[in-house]
């Protein structure tokens, strides 16, 4: 690389518009060799047919009031080595007419031809008429006469277990408050609500999870009342396909409950997480009202929902913002004191007693949710705050959204589905709201119960996960805050937190958190992390030409500094601590550039790009990788939760290809990477070698720790993805980068088309620092436009950021 004359010292700005690269490629044709069958059907058939006729004489002995009316609901366990979506038994469900409709987490052994783990799979729920289950035990036991019927019991050799839910599974309590049997009668303890959730009925003609039915209501309500147990009918919830039924009932009648079949959870009812506590004032040193409270631009909007702001003595310049009471309770000191710092923590960031605080990026409105109106009965508190949430968005125009509440509910290894996520994920993906949440302040508690680990909705799949560090950026050292949450997340995001963010650490290093009157409390939790996030997200926000959820996601990820041991502490502090502003980083040096491309994809779709180089490479190169984006969801399949995945294939070198032996040699010689030109590559093609379709690939190493099963349903199915690659100069030449589309339904592959925005995040660095890399790269590409540097000050027309 050479330095080209007349650049001098010109700023050198993050460059936009990468999505002007995309170039037209070819999907590669699957290949991969023959694959390890566990076991014959003929095999399966001696584990399966005891476990399948007992199962049907259940079902015959299965009183009305504890099922459906017209079909039973079965699951069937799935070797590990069938989990990908292209394995789905499809040929044998229809053969009995079976509906899938969900699935559970579960451990099964994966075979190999040498060995034997245990790995996690997922159990797969569905439903049969009566007949389907004898059809099933006749098909296995006779091994089929038609070829349907020869495909469908082929298709057997997948399970290790098949057979009724049982209650144990159902009944979702600690083991020290689980009742006896011998003691299951109403009235032998205190009532308590529960949250029952009821499996899907079925499928719709147009491949729509329908809730369940009125005749399975009408008995599951008649099943409670004979219990003494009470349900809240206005409270009653569908979410994709599954049914929320809040209720309240004895504990002696919870075994009694969990028999009936169509339920998939009964479980305590969560609780609104408690509020960290603050302390007493520690100077009289104020902040000072900004010198304008105006945003800096008003096309992206936030909303916060906590427990509003105090105005009791009147408003103030500091909060001169929209502040709306959803709540017709009276405010409590306690719940307006958290949601005022909250919010002056997303209009002003970090903030030292005395300072004067800076124009806000975007406009911020305050939603007072905390506490619920009278009516509402204290244990349906988090449901009556989260219908709250979901209204204010689906109604208003909410691109940002901070929440520093929610359940007290840590996320566990079986991913039971919780309506808090499953609504927050829906929305995010109908809506492009980005939901940065709180991770939690139980990180001190019992890690081998769990009760560690981030907490609802911090799970989300289609948010942000905040955690708390102990020291702000760019001090040093840092760690996790002892009390902020850990990970790992769900399915679909399973590094959580995202990131870590100073929340404060009692009693040597305390939050400051803003008041109405600009003096300020002490406190520490993830609760004030959100917010630092919050609001550097959306200054960056004012400083984007172009920008959504997935972009503001991407760059918290990328951006996030790694911890020296982050990848033992992965589970502690996500992919690093996240900094206070953005505004540094958008500025390049002479050796690097960060390259932001937008775009959507279509299912089925592959979309390449060229990475932006020079055309003449000298030196190593260090490519950092971010792809964020959004995926539908569904809540009945927590093992496949995301339906999206974007595959990402990095080929670095346009000349150098895969040269694979003819099948003759193939015992003793594996496949090569070789320059097409070189005298090795000639050689072989005469030799009877084939060269493969595209250039050679380079592979994109994620984060340490992820389970062997999940590598292996190559789906990739994170929402978020990040990869760093070292790259030699000859290795160079040409690059290209691919973005593919894959989807999935109810555990299997889908094909019906829609698209999924994206934001691709790449920094490209010259390791050997000849300081000419940037300008080299905006002298080639002139389609990359930098991002414009803006003051605090309000933008004039036409240069808004736009929100797409």
């Amino acid at each position: 690389m050479t330095r080209p004359a007349g650049h001098g010292t010109a700023q050198r700005r993050l460059l936009h518009g990468g999505e002007a690269l995309r170039i037209d490629v070819r999907p590669t044709r699957g290949g991969g060799g023959d694959r390890f069958e566990p076991r014959t059907a003929e095999q399966a058939r001696d584990l399966l047919l005891p476990q399948i006729r007992a199962a049907a004489q259940s079902v015959h002995d299965l009183p009305p009031q504890l099922r459906a009316p017209e079909r039973i609901y079965l699951e069937a366990t799935l070797l590990p080595n069938y989990i990908a979506a292209s394995h789905f038994p499809t040929e044998l469900f229809n053969q009995i007419e079976a509906v899938p409709v969900g699935s559970r987490a579960a451990v099964g052994d994966y075979q190999t031809a040498t060995r034997t783990t245990r790995q996690g799979t997922r159990r797969i729920v569905f439903t049969v008429p009566d007949r389907g289950i004898d059809t099933l035990a006749s098909l296995v036991d006779s091994g089929g006469h038609t070829r349907t019927e020869l495909l469908a019991f082929h298709e057997i050799r997948m399970f290790d277990e098949i057979g009724l839910p049982t209650p144990d599974e159902i009944l979702r309590v600690p083991d020290t408050d689980r009742p006896d049997e011998a003691s299951d009668l109403p009235g032998d303890s205190d009532a308590i609500a529960w949250e029952a959730v009821l499996h899907p009925s079925t499928i719709s003609p147009t491949g729509s999870v329908l809730s369940a039915e009125s005749g399975t209501l009408t008995r599951w309500f008649d099943l409670i009342e004979s219990l003494d147990g009470q349900i809240y009918l206005d409270f009653i919830s569908d979410v994709g396909g599954l049914t929320f039924v809040p209720l309240r009932a004895p504990l002696g009648a919870a075994a009694r409950l969990s028999e009936f079949n169509p339920l998939r959870a009964l479980r305590p009812m969560p609780i609104i997480r408690p509020r960290p506590p603050l302390l007493g004032t520690r100077q009289l040193l104020q902040t000072q009202p900004p010198a304008t409270s105006t945003p800096i631009t008003d096309t992206v909007r936030v909303a916060v929902f906590d427990g509003g702001v105090d105005d009791a003595a009147g408003p103030s310049d500091l909060f001169a913002i929209s502040t709306k009471d959803l709540t017709t309770a009276p405010p409590v000191p306690g719940d307006v004191d958290h949601g005022t710092g909250v919010t002056g923590a997303v209009l002003y960031g970090l903030l030292t007693p005395g300072q004067a605080a800076p124009q806000p990026p975007l406009p911020v409105e305050s939603f007072r949710v905390l506490p619920p109106p009278p009516e509402v009965p204290p244990d349906l508190a988090g449901y009556w705050v989260l219908d709250r949430i979901i209204e204010t968005v689906e109604t208003g125009d909410y691109h940002i959204v901070n929440l520093s509440l929610g359940v007290e509910v840590a996320v566990e290894d079986d991913k039971e589905p919780n309506r808090w996520t499953s609504e927050l994920d829906k929305l995010a993906w109908e809506t492009d709201t980005l939901f940065v949440v709180a991770a939690g302040n139980n990180g001190h508690q019992d890690q081998a119960t769990g009760l560690h680990r981030v907490q609802v909705p911090a799970d989300m799949a289609n948010g942000l996960a905040i955690g708390s560090c102990d020291t702000t950026a760019p001090a040093a050292p840092w760690a996790r805050a002892p009390y902020s949450a850990m990970g790992p997340g769900r399915q679909g995001n399973v590094i959580q937190p995202t990131g870590v963010q100073f929340g404060g650490r009692l009693p040597d290093k305390p939050f400051e958190v803003l008041r109405a009157d600009g003096s300020h409390w002490q406190a520490a939790g993830t609760s004030f992390a959100a917010p630092l996030t919050t609001h550097a997200l959306a200054d960056l926000a004012s400083r984007l030409p172009r920008v959504n959820a997935s972009v503001l996601r991407a760059f918290t990820v990328h951006f996030a500094e790694r911890h020296r041991h982050f990848i033992r502490r992965q589970n502690e502090l996500g992919y690093g601590r996240l900094p206070l502003q953005y505004a540094d980083i958008l500025d390049c040096g002479p050796d690097e550039t960060h390259v932001l491309f937008v775009d959507t994809i279509t299912r089925g779709e592959l979309a390449g790009y060229h990475l932006p180089v020079p055309s003449t490479i000298d030196a190593t190169l260090s490519l950092q990788i971010t792809l964020a984006f959004a995926s539908p969801v569904d809540p009945t399949q927590p093992t496949e939760y995301t339906n999206a995945s974007l595959d990402l294939i990095l080929r670095p070198h346009h000349l150098k290809y895969t040269l694979n032996p003819p099948k003759e040699l193939r015992d003793n010689n594996k496949a090569k990477t070789l320059h097409l030109a070189s005298d090795e590559a000639r050689d072989l093609i005469e030799a009877g070698w084939t060269v493969g379709q595209e250039p050679a690939t380079k592979t994109l190493e994620g984060y340490k720790g992820r389970s062997e099963h999940r590598l292996r349903d190559s789906g990739k199915w994170e929402t978020l993805r990040h990869h760093k690659v070292t790259l030699p100069a000859e290795a160079v030449s040409e690059p290209r980068i691919e973005v593919g589309y894959l989807a999935r339904k109810r555990g299997a592959l889908d094909y019906e088309p829609t698209e999924v925005p994206f934001a691709l995040l790449v920094t490209i660095r010259d390791k050997s620092a000849q300081g000419t890399l940037y300008d080299e790269i905006t002298d080639r590409f002139r389609v990359l436009q930098p991002v414009q540097r803006i003051r605090a000050q309000q933008r004039i027309n036409g240069q808004n950021p736009h929100w797409r």
